[in-house]
């Protein structure tokens, strides 16, 4: 298995610009263990250090397709009172069987916060411009936790 490193610019259909990885700050993922979207996955499969690629993946292969109907309200008196709760940050629910499932909030009005656990990237094609900047073997540690770690062990995990 290998850790994979890539800068890279993702788009929507429109041209605008939804994330990008900061200068000197590349994207390590560790192949294979689905760390990132399925599409961005399979085509960055073969590919060498320098390489450049402009990749298209359906929401199929992305973050799925949107499943309207699925958000739902919260008392904002649930939530830690020293958090900022902000329209598009990631929390975690509890779900069926108290699966912790990550949500998104899609609106915080007065004491109400509306949550939804579709991605916010959901149903949208992303248009990835990358590079590849670096590729090596995974270390046991990244194998049996199935993901990268920073340069310094497990730190920012």
């Amino acid at each position: 298995e290998k850790v994979v490193s890539i800068e890279y610019v993702l788009t929507d259909d429109a041209g605008n610009v939804l994330d990008k990885s900061e200068a000197d700050k590349p994207l390590v993922y560790l192949h294979g263990a689905r760390n990132i979207v399925p599409g961005l996955e399979r085509a960055l499969y073969g590919k060498t250090v320098g390489e450049e690629a402009k990749v298209s993946v359906d929401p199929e292969q992305g973050y799925g397709k949107r499943v309207p109907g699925r958000s739902w309200q919260i008392a904002r008196s649930t939530l830690p009172k020293e958090v900022t709760i902000a329209r598009g940050m990631q929390l975690t629910a509890s779900g069926p069987d108290n699966r912790k499932i990550p949500v998104w909030v899609t609106k915080v009005q007065g004491p109400t916060v509306t949550v939804d656990p579709n991605h916010p990237l959901a149903g949208m094609r992303l248009h990835f411009s990358l590079k590849v900047v670096a590729i090596r073997d995974a270390t046991a540690d990244e194998k049996a936790h199935g993901h990268a770690h920073g340069a310094d062990g497990h730190a920012g995990h």
